[in-house]
């Protein structure tokens, strides 16, 4: 796996696992919102109380890659994972390594200090699952981890939106990017990211060849700051999936017009995706259909978008083999999608 990858992913490696627990299993552990950090001890000891876990190397770059390369795509992944008390690297920086390679992906992985990070998915009886995570070593990737001959020699380079924010890690890359001619794709990856980084993100679009991926709600929040002057993330609870987007719909066609770049796409998950550029608005609708986890859908998306557009597809056939590969996603946990059906989608590639 020492060749030539066309697209390059660089992010926050973590181990998902996935669990079934009681309605009351978070509130005994003392996690009350949606998605929270909590301390890695913390993290383990959980672990050790669940029944029949499900792991998965995770995180939205790792993601995009392993899907990208189960679609025919030469990828690698660059991210840190940890060490243990020997120096070595510790069991589940061996074990994500496996799984990328497994799926086809080169990893270029550097060791922090920290043992390597984790992502619980506690999944209960109603409602949607509670998450608890410690990215610890992945947050000790550095500027110099970053291998500028691996970004010359790929066509896009992924960058997973939660590591905006670290600065001189961000700007290393984009200025590596854009020596080498190289399209970089930004997956914003949350609405607080959105929301603290508009500014910046815009920045990068009006300065780099950039493919700008967000969800409906990340959008909005990206709108408001930059549109409205609104300098915090909103409430996810103002932020209503569906809604009316003409707002939107206008507000990104006018930061699309008169150039290539940037290629904006707001995936809206059972609305299909809109996709701009030049000016002009794509839509790809696609079926409604009841998921059995939400995780990594928005990751296959853009690896099956970016598959796509290394083909020379039309956007909106991106867009399209983006929401029928997301909604493979939907009925596994995590990315453990079947191989065959990527197989049957990497045909309309041609691979």
């Amino acid at each position: 796996m020492s060749g030539r990858a066309e697209i390059l992913c660089i992010g926050n490696p973590v181990v998902d696992v996935f669990s079934e627990v009681a309605a009351d299993f978070p509130a005994q552990w003392e996690l009350s919102a949606p998605v929270q950090h909590i301390p890695y001890d913390n993290v383990i000891e959980i672990l050790s109380t669940l029944l029949e876990p499900v792991a998965v190397s995770g995180g939205g770059a790792a993601n995009v890659a392993k899907i990208a390369s189960l679609l025919g795509v030469s990828t690698a992944f660059v991210g840190a994972v940890g060490t243990d008390r020997n120096g070595g690297a510790d069991h589940y920086a061996r074990w994500f390594k496996e799984n990328l390679k497994t799926a086809g992906v080169n990893p270029l992985l550097s060791r922090g200090t920290l043992p390597t990070g984790l992502c619980l998915l506690l999944k209960q009886p109603q409602g949607d699952p509670v998450v608890a995570a410690c990215p610890s070593a992945a947050l000790e990737l550095t500027p110099e981890d970053i291998p500028a001959d691996r970004i010359r020699e790929a066509r896009v380079v992924v960058i997973d939106g939660h590591i905006l924010g670290r600065d001189a890690l961000v700007q290393r890359i984009l200025d590596a990017s854009e020596e080498s001619g190289t399209v970089v794709a930004l997956d914003v990856g949350s609405v607080s990211q959105a929301a603290a980084h508009a500014g910046e993100i815009a920045r990068y679009c009006r300065k780099y060849p950039l493919i700008l991926f967000m969800n409906e709600e990340e959008a909005e929040a990206y709108y408001r700051v930059l549109d409205l002057g609104g300098g915090e993330a909103p409430e996810s609870a103002d932020l209503k999936p569906g809604r009316d987007i003409h707002h939107l719909s206008d507000f990104f066609r006018k930061n699309t017009v008169g150039d290539f770049y940037p290629i904006i796409v707001i995936k809206r998950g059972n609305r299909g995706a809109l996709v701009f550029a030049g000016g002009v608005m794509h839509r790809a609708e696609t079926l409604a259909i009841t998921p059995k986890d939400v995780t990594g859908a928005g990751d296959a998306f853009c690896a099956a978008f970016l598959a796509a557009w290394l083909q020379n597809k039309p956007l909106y056939h991106c867009a399209v083999l983006g929401n029928k590969t997301a909604a493979e996603v939907l009925n596994v946990p995590g990315t453990q999608i079947d191989r065959k059906k990527l197989a049957a989608l990497a045909k309309l590639l041609g691979k």
